[in-house]
């Protein structure tokens, strides 16, 4: 059954509406002055100085945007969490308000008193330009919920506009799409327990391969690229490939949740299996402690995307073939015991066979959870034309 938990998903569409401060479209009572000038009306005017080699103090106007609001639950949406929003982008095009493209959506923020800023939107993998439900993240600029948050506005219809800020690296908690040749620092790369093995990135995909045992019992054998996060968070990872040398079952990739590199370390692994089952969710509550699992029967699936949740002391598993619809498999389990608020995300290999076997995984992403989904509006479409 697909999953739709708002509590374990990262929340949808969230743009904080708190201030009244707003750029003054032109004509209107901030006259359009010197790149820099002061409107009086939430800030300055900004003249292009840049966007694909425009001439300075070119103006490049927008004819809409759009002011979407959230309203908290119970708690506050902090400061750097990653949300989505979810639009009709199709309808847009349709109307001719927008490019097919999509480089004209851009994402400004205002927090009050202070001038806008523009910052890193990103595309969702799974989703698309042109599309009624196209989905585009956002890095949160301050906490929604209390009088130190700000405006997000999103603004669209320029025929001419260059591509936008798309770092995802600034949009998610943690992302990794695995180009270039080295890993990058913040990963770390070991053999548990007995395993031997190699770690390499190339052509967008992490490489792991080497043989090892199997991670299960009390005590794990198996290769691990892996980094500290601390706090609860959501990961996402993508299995796209195989081979080699592997038992029916080889734990191929995936991710993991574990408390620390010992071989009997408490853990959570969500993995694709390679044919005695299709995916396992297992999990060693205590340390030392015996391993137990929950697994999809059927024929190995890879590709695959693998979802881990950390609450607490608690964690899920979800996995999908699109990255749209989930599956969670088993339950939400608790270690027993306090778990410290650093434990160790990664993806590990454990290929039970004698001869070297690998897989290969194209991205990774986590961005923070929290407890509360907000509430949702929009507001109306203004015309404009704006210029940054």
């Amino acid at each position: 059954m697909a999953s739709t938990d708002p509590v374990w998903l990262a929340v949808g569409l969230a743009l904080a509406a708190l201030s009244a401060c707003e750029l003054e479209p032109l004509g209107g009572a901030g006259a359009v002055g010197d790149a820099g000038t002061d409107t009086g009306v939430g800030g300055s005017i900004i003249y292009d100085a840049g966007f694909g080699g425009a001439e300075a103090a070119t103006p490049l106007p927008y004819a809409y945007r759009r002011r979407v609001t959230v309203t908290p639950g119970a708690s506050s949406v902090p400061l750097g969490a990653s949300l989505v929003l979810r639009f009709d982008h199709q309808a847009l095009v349709l109307e001719g308000k927008a490019r097919g493209d999509g480089k004209d959506l851009r994402l400004f923020f205002q927090k009050s008193g202070a001038a806008s800023h523009e910052i890193d939107r990103v595309l969702d993998i799974a989703s698309g330009w042109d599309r009624p439900d196209t989905s585009i993240w956002f890095r949160v600029q301050a906490n929604i919920g209390n009088q130190l948050g700000g405006s997000y506005y999103l603004y669209y219809g320029n025929k001419d506009a260059q591509g936008p800020p798309e770092d995802p690296r600034k949009v998610y908690a943690i992302y990794d799409d695995f180009e270039g040749s080295l890993l990058s620092p913040e990963w770390h790369a070991e053999a548990i327990g007995g395993a031997t093995g190699t770690f390499s990135v190339g052509g967008g995909v992490l490489r792991i391969e080497g043989a090892t045992g199997d991670i299960w019992n009390n005590g794990d054998d198996f290769l691990f690229v892996y980094r500290p996060v601390a706090g609860n968070f959501v990961a996402e990872a993508r299995v796209s490939d195989s081979g080699g040398s592997a038992s029916g079952w080889a734990k191929l990739g995936g991710l993991m949740l574990r408390g620390s590199k010992a071989v009997g370390a408490r853990n959570r692994t969500i993995a694709p299996v390679n044919g005695s089952a299709a995916i396992t969710s297992s999990f060693r509550l205590s340390t030392d402690g015996a391993t137990v699992e929950v697994a999809t029967s059927g024929s190995k699936l890879i590709p695959q995307v693998v979802r881990l949740a950390r609450r607490f002391d608690a964690s899920r598993t979800w996995h999908s073939s699109d990255a749209v619809d989930y599956t969670e498999l088993g339950t939400e389990l608790s270690f027993n015991g306090a778990t410290p608020d650093s434990m160790l995300i990664g993806m590990p290999l454990g290929n039970l066979a004698a001869s070297p076997g690998w897989v290969e995984l194209d991205w990774f992403r986590a961005w923070l959870w929290f407890d509360d989904e907000p509430s949702i509006g929009q507001e109306p479409e203004e015309p404009g034309p704006f210029f940054f």
